[in-house]
């Protein structure tokens, strides 16, 4: 049995230069092990989360730029939303403000942790889940 893989091996140096991992293997062999090491490097959990923290992004965008009365708070974008920890239960989500001096972020923090409320009803209506996130915001300087 040795000599026969011992054979293959040489007549497949033969008709390459180079042999590769995936040379000699079937493409649906091919496909399943492609298959395995993307749920080893990206498992359906991350996914998950990453599908959950895109629907609160898509959510909150909306909630800042109509439901809030406060007029520091119309300009502001969302850079991103993540998890904090991995429940998915409370949620960072760094904010942008144009034109905003280092000085004034604190102060704007403290407004969208006032309006948090209002955003997580905004989350709660447009997500299907059973609890609404807690909302930790971080206002980050333009880039």
């Amino acid at each position: 049995m040795k000599s026969l893989h011992k054979k293959a091996g040489q007549e497949m140096k033969s008709l390459c230069a180079e042999l590769r991992p995936e040379d000699g293997l079937t493409p649906l062999e091919l496909k399943k092990q492609q298959q395995r090491q993307q749920l080893k490097d990206h498992p359906p959990s991350q996914a998950r989360a990453r599908q959950y923290c895109k629907a609160v992004h898509r959510a909150l965008e909306s909630g800042l730029s109509s439901a809030i009365g406060d007029e520091r708070l119309k300009d502001v974008m969302i850079e991103s939303v993540q998890p904090l920890h991995s429940g998915g239960s409370n949620l960072l989500v760094l904010v942008i403000s144009p034109g905003m001096s280092p000085a004034e972020m604190p102060a704007m923090e403290q407004a969208l942790q006032k309006a948090s409320g209002l955003l997580r009803s905004v989350i709660a209506t447009e997500i299907q889940r059973k609890r609404t996130p807690h909302l930790t915001f971080r206002v980050i300087p333009e880039t």
